[in-house]
């Protein structure tokens, strides 16, 4: 089973610049706000276009609240949404987190209305909410999960906690982090079942990875960061670079190498416990592999850089 990640920004405005880095950077979906119960979020339509734009798949979900039927959010979450951006959905779950719902006054309503709108049926809730406030009631039939559980931690966690009849292969999302900040949007993040969202893993064969030389090894830093990274790279093909992404690799990143500018912050570091990525020079084909080992402190940075003579090279996103 192959898992893409994707991101979920609700009131963050996603503009196109910021999609295509999105994808460059290896984010493979795109979901947003429809309809939060109460208001349709200003930025909803803007940003469905950015992500379908960049080539992102794009889920809308739609929040019921006790107020009115289910019928009536999901309605309200349709209107104003351009036929164009609502036929590239590839899902449009039912948002069940708010208090007050039933099954047959809001969920319930809310589904068959979706499925009425040529859309599959499916749910997005927690596992607190389907089973302390609603009680555990079986899902309906053909009904898929997106299923939330902030641990942290991107694997499958469902088979652990099980609810709703739901069986592990209906489960086609898990959120397993909320409100970070991915490349300026302001998130939650997750992961996906690939093949549930319309995304074809490509079926490639392993190949080898060709050394750079003679620069395979050099210090790397991004533009506004003080971090310095010790990076071993390898110049890949793309037969390669589709294999890195089938086994989680992130990216390739489209990148400037640009001129050394001073340091100013931390903010755009890579962090500490990356170990691999792909790295594309943009307005080019060439693409790395590259491994990354954190290099502690400015003492280190300059003896790699005199003894070893390892160039330091500036980088920024293209």
């Amino acid at each position: 089973m192959h898992w893409v990640y994707g991101i979920d920004s609700s009131f963050d405005e996603l503009t196109p610049l910021e999609a295509k880095r999105l994808k460059a950077s290896g984010v493979e979906v795109f979901a947003a706000c429809l309809w939060t119960g109460v208001v349709a979020p200003l930025v909803r339509i803007k940003s469905l276009q950015a992500a379908q734009a960049a080539g992102l798949a794009t889920i809308g979900y739609i929040s019921v609240s006790y107020g009115h039927s289910g019928t009536w959010h999901v309605d309200h979450a349709r209107d104003g949404i351009p036929p164009d951006v609502w036929s590239k959905l590839v899902r449009v779950p039912i948002d069940v987190e708010l208090e007050g719902l039933t099954m047959q006054e809001h969920i319930i309503p809310a589904l068959v209305r979706v499925a009425e709108l040529a859309k599959p049926r499916d749910i997005y809730t927690n596992y607190h909410t389907w089973v302390d406030i609603l009680g555990n009631p079986a899902a309906l039939p053909n009904t898929g999960l997106w299923n939330a559980i902030w641990d942290e931690h991107p694997d499958f966690d469902f088979p652990r906690f099980r609810y709703g009849g739901w069986q592990d292969s209906q489960v086609w999302g898990e959120q397993w982090s909320g409100g970070t900040n991915v490349m300026s949007q302001f998130v939650d993040r997750n992961q996906f079942r690939a093949d549930a969202l319309g995304i074809h893993a490509p079926a490639v064969p392993p190949a080898t990875i060709v050394p750079v030389s003679p620069f395979s090894v050099v210090l790397l830093r991004y533009v506004g960061a003080k971090a310095v990274y010790l990076a071993h790279l390898w110049h890949i093909n793309d037969t390669t670079r589709k294999a890195l992404q089938v086994a989680g690799v992130v990216g390739p990143i489209a990148v400037r190498v640009v001129p050394a500018v001073p340091v100013v912050a931390d903010a755009a570091s890579l962090g500490p416990n990356v170990t691999g990525i792909m790295l594309r020079l943009a307005d080019t084909p060439i693409t790395f592999f590259v491994q990354l080992w954190r290099v502690p402190d400015a003492t280190m940075r300059r003896r790699l850089q005199v003894t070893h003579r390892l160039p330091l090279v500036d980088i920024q996103v293209a």
